[in-house]
């Protein structure tokens, strides 16, 4: 007889449907997988057995031939382990081929039965529509995640018997028992699937109250807490660079209390991708804060973008949506640094195999902290004992293409004993992020028809439309322009943050104060450095 199931996989950051077609026949007692199957797919057949025998039921000794369609694509993983074992029974005549139409079976079965956790729920249930199916069964401890999509019925089962019962009785039919298959039910009752309730797991939750670190432990360094607060309204790159103890890593920690909430839409891909890489917590719905990521500085190309066969997201699309924090940027990799080239222009990432290229998000605010030299007090020299050649050796391993691409820059200065003992507390993240909420619902209503969400995302195109530009805020940026000697990047750069900094102000043309306060934060180039050292 003939059976199929619907199951689905992940292929990148994508989810594939999968049709697992199962044929039983008289011949040699073999369960065959085809279908360009990987090693632990092809290995399901002897799960699958193991787990039907210990769930009661026991098959008759026929030749069993599972493919899984399309045989075209190359499919790895254990996700397919329910829905082969239910079209193998369905091929044995145990219940009629209608029980298992349109519905979605996920599931990595133990031997005993169980139905374990698998990745990438969430991407796979948000098109089980597209797939042709209404209704997906899920291990119980996927539950949470995958009831966060409203327009379709999510069940979560914990054993194989679960799901016999539930698909028999929709059927209205009893189990067809004969010579070539037995069937024991257990005899305790079986609890039913359960079901999420209307609004479980369909919302970002606030996250549990637990001590976070806050601006308000941050003395002094009024320069870099004002940064932050432009880098995070506008959804800026950030780079500080100051001497060692400066407060500069202290300053990126608290940079996550800072960040905005986040909509729906983010919440659904930040949790997707989390779900993806494995990272998503058990009986968890949707990630309610935005990611911060920080790697060590001896992380491998792969890791940083994503890799692997198949690929994986790696940091930068983990960190999409929320910050990446690369701390004593001159110790990565110069391969590895060059590698973000293309996610921070485009806000996405490319990733060739033989399989095929696979796109992942990469839509982040990177801040970078670096020391000015390898002993980090330039150009204090009563402390620094560094050679110009040095120097130059030192900061040379951050190319300029990739100092381009960052928005703003920031000395941090030592912090004075004064500021230390200070007794007065400084403003708090609650009160910094109230005025990044307002900057960013500022940008949600001018880029509400657009592609773009944040200013630091605007096309050069675009800048002339939507920055507002004052008479005497066009001459200064000229001006600036000519003393500068400017480049087409820079000045864009400039606009932009000029932006976010009108839109803290609540003000909708751009004035002089603005693009000052813009040009004092200008990315650093080579002239930058090279003017230190001559004038040091």
């Amino acid at each position: 007889m003939y059976s199929t199931a619907a199951s689905a996989f992940i292929d990148g950051i994508s989810s594939r449907k999968v049709t697992v077609e199962t044929d039983v026949s008289d011949g040699l007692p073999m369960f065959t997988m085809v279908g360009f199957l990987a090693s632990e797919t092809r290995e399901a057949s002897e799960r699958v057995r193991s787990a039907l025998r210990n769930s009661g039921v026991f098959l008759g000794v026929r030749h069993i031939t599972v493919n899984l369609a399309p045989a075209s694509q190359h499919k790895g993983g254990s996700i397919f382990d329910l829905a082969i074992a239910l079209s193998v029974l369905g091929a044995y005549g145990f219940f009629p081929q209608e029980a298992l139409s349109g519905i979605l079976f996920l599931g990595e079965l133990g031997l005993n039965g169980e139905i374990k956790p698998v990745r990438g729920v969430l991407e796979i249930v948000s098109c089980a529509r597209s797939f042709g199916c209404d209704r997906v069964i899920l291990p119980h401890r996927n539950l949470q995640e995958g009831s966060a999509i409203k327009d379709v019925s999510v069940l979560g089962a914990d054993c194989l018997n679960q799901v016999i019962r539930f698909l028999t009785d929709c059927a209205a039919v009893k189990p067809r028992l004969d010579e070539d298959i037995r069937y024991e039910p257990p005899k305790d009752p079986l609890p039913p699937l359960k079901q999420a309730g209307p609004t479980s797991g369909r919302k970002p939750g606030k996250a549990q109250k637990k001590k976070e670190p806050d601006f308000s432990d941050l003395r002094g360094q009024a320069m870099l807490r004002r940064a932050a607060e432009i880098a995070v309204s506008g959804f800026h790159n950030l780079l500080m660079i100051g001497p060692p103890g400066a407060g500069k890593t202290m300053t990126a920690r608290r940079i996550a209390s800072i960040l905005p909430e986040m909509s729906l839409e983010e919440a659904l891909e930040i949790t997707k991708i989390h779900s993806i890489a494995g990272l998503l917590p058990e009986d968890t719905g949707l990630i309610s804060s935005r990611p911060f990521r920080s790697p060590h500085h001896t992380i491998t190309g792969p890791a940083l973008c994503g890799g692997g066969s198949p690929p994986h997201p790696g940091e930068v699309s983990l960190a999409s949506g929320g910050v990446l924090y690369l701390d004593e940027l001159p110790e990565f990799n110069r391969t590895v640094l060059e590698c973000l080239r293309q996610p921070l222009e485009d806000g996405e990432i490319h990733i060739s195999r033989s399989l095929g290229t696979f796109v992942f998000p990469a839509r982040f605010i990177l801040v970078a902290s670096m020391n000015p030299c390898r002993c980090g007090y330039f150009p204090d020299r009563t402390k620094c004992s560094c050679s110009p050649a040095q120097i130059r050796r030192y900061l040379s391993k951050i190319s300029m293409p990739l100092l381009d691409r960052i928005d703003m820059c920031v000395e941090a200065r030592k912090v004075e004993y004064e500021e230390l003992t200070e007794e007065t507390p400084s403003e708090s993240s609650e009160a910094i992020r109230k005025r990044v909420s307002r900057a960013i619902r500022i940008q949600a209503e001018r880029y509400a028809s657009c592609s773009w969400k944040y200013n630091g995302n605007l096309p050069s195109g675009q800048l002339l439309l939507y920055g507002c530009l004052s008479p005497d805020s066009r001459d200064l940026i000229r001006e600036i322009y000519d003393r500068m000697s400017l480049t087409a990047r820079s000045y864009c750069r400039i606009l932009r943050v000029s932006r976010t900094i009108a839109d803290l102000d609540g003000s909708e043309e751009i004035l002089p104060g603005h693009i000052m306060e813009a040009v004092s934060f200008r990315a650093v180039d080579r002239k930058y450095w090279e003017d230190a050292l001559r004038k040091y």
